[in-house]
């Protein structure tokens, strides 16, 4: 019999005995993460499922089955889904195993895994290329979003106005990237290892049409795996000769202006990320995302260094109140 744990876990289980051809199975916690959207495993007749609970009131569930479904018709190994209630917000999937990208990292080589996601990014690209009628656009406004949760929760001295004429520059920069299918959270806890090291791809359901550089940026300044710069500029490199050999004539452009897509498109997600961080640790009492905050600040500053023109931006970000 499912163990029954909290109200949403109650729901679970009598939705899966009720509703579902998983009766008698028996429901562990697999994963949670940054929002509030959290999975268990569920063991049954001798095999092994993934639950997802998502509230739907908070994190809605269809654009997950919309562009899963997408993704899966192109070739690109994503779950599979068993069963689904998207009112309730629970969906039995196929489970990927535990050994995710971060922990592989670990055991294998770095160059062959990371080429085997790189690879995956050009896939994403050419054989996703109708992204801009099907996901919404990471337009200007949406940036604004984005960067809006770092002035919040780390410059709440600084008005928006200020806030905006010192990023300004940025936003447009960004908005004029080429864009493509974008994941928007490729990195290393988001692929799993699967059987003969195929790639399995998960957290999907934010995917937008966005800029062609910014999943890699996820992927080689990963919040949570620390890469040396010139490896990661290295890796820009081949990524676009990849992307200029699959025929994405978007590619075929100076290597430092390539170079400069990928720094800018990183500079707005790192600030994000941070701003998303501290909100964790103050409003919702998870403080262990903190731990990665000091890797993911020396990425800003990094690209704040590197440009000039980002002179404002620098001193603006220095006077951030970032929790430790």
């Amino acid at each position: 019999m499912i163990s029954v744990v909290d109200e949403r876990i109650a729901l679970l289980a009598d939705w899966l005995e009720k509703k579902t051809s998983f009766r008698g199975g028996v429901l562990s916690i697999a994963s949670a993460d940054a929002s509030f959207r959290r999975y268990f495993r569920l063991l049954q007749g001798g095999k092994s499922y993934i639950v997802m609970d998502a509230p739907p009131d908070l994190e809605p569930s269809l654009a997950f089955v919309e562009i899963g479904t997408w993704m899966k018709q192109a070739g690109i190994l994503v779950p599979e889904i068993f069963a689904k209630d998207l009112d309730l917000g629970f969906l039995v999937l196929s489970d990927f195993g535990d050994h995710h990208f971060q922990d592989a990292l670990e055991d294998e080589s770095w160059n062959s895994l990371y080429h085997l996601a790189t690879n995956e990014l050009v896939n994403f690209q050419k054989s996703l290329s109708s992204a801009e009628e099907k996901l919404p656009i990471f337009s200007k406004s949406w940036q604004w979003k984005e960067l809006d949760i770092f002035r919040e929760w780390c410059l709440p001295h600084v008005s928006k106005e200020e806030f905006q004429e010192t990023f300004n520059d940025l936003v447009e920069s960004i908005d004029r990237i080429p864009k493509a299918f974008m994941h928007r959270d490729f990195h290393c806890r988001n692929l799993l290892l699967c059987s003969n090291d195929d790639l399995g791809v998960i957290d999907f359901q934010g995917a937008m049409f966005g800029p062609v550089t910014y999943d890699l940026v996820s992927l080689l300044r990963d919040c949570y795996v620390k890469n040396e710069e010139s490896w990661v500029s290295d890796e820009v490199y081949s990524f676009q000769q990849k992307l200029i050999s699959a025929g994405l004539a978007f590619a075929r452009v100076e290597t430092k202006e390539f170079m400069r897509w990928f720094d800018l498109a990183g500079l707005q997600r790192h600030l994000k990320c941070i701003g998303i961080f501290n909100r964790l640790k103050v409003r919702d009492n998870k403080p262990d995302y903190m731990n990665d905050v000091p890797r993911v600040r020396t990425y800003v500053e990094t690209v704040l260094h590197r440009y000039p023109e980002l002179k404002s931006a620098k001193t603006l970000f220095q006077k951030a109140n970032i929790q430790i």
